[in-house]
């Protein structure tokens, strides 16, 4: 099973970032780099939105030393994200 990303749309990550409870996993999104339970303090809505804009206004550059997805490419991921 995989999950979503709410900062940037990424739809393989390995854990939730979040459990029921509202914990954080504190995995690294592969693709925007974001840290839950680290980089969402104080306001994760808040830290999610100015993150994605950082991201987005760098290029959408692919985080992790280890690389994307065969298929992977950051600007349609953030059009297919930001039509949700």
């Amino acid at each position: 099973m995989s999950y979503n990303c709410p900062v940037c749309g990424f739809e393989k990550l390995t854990f939730e970032p979040y459990d029921e409870k509202g914990l954080a996993s504190y995995q690294i999104c592969p693709c925007c780099g974001f840290e839950f339970g680290c980089d969402d303090f104080p306001e994760k809505e808040e830290a999610f939105e100015k993150w994605r804009l950082k991201w987005i206004e760098d290029g959408c550059v692919w985080f992790s030393r280890n690389p994307p997805p065969l298929d992977w490419d950051g600007n349609e991921q953030v059009k297919k994200f930001q039509n949700r």
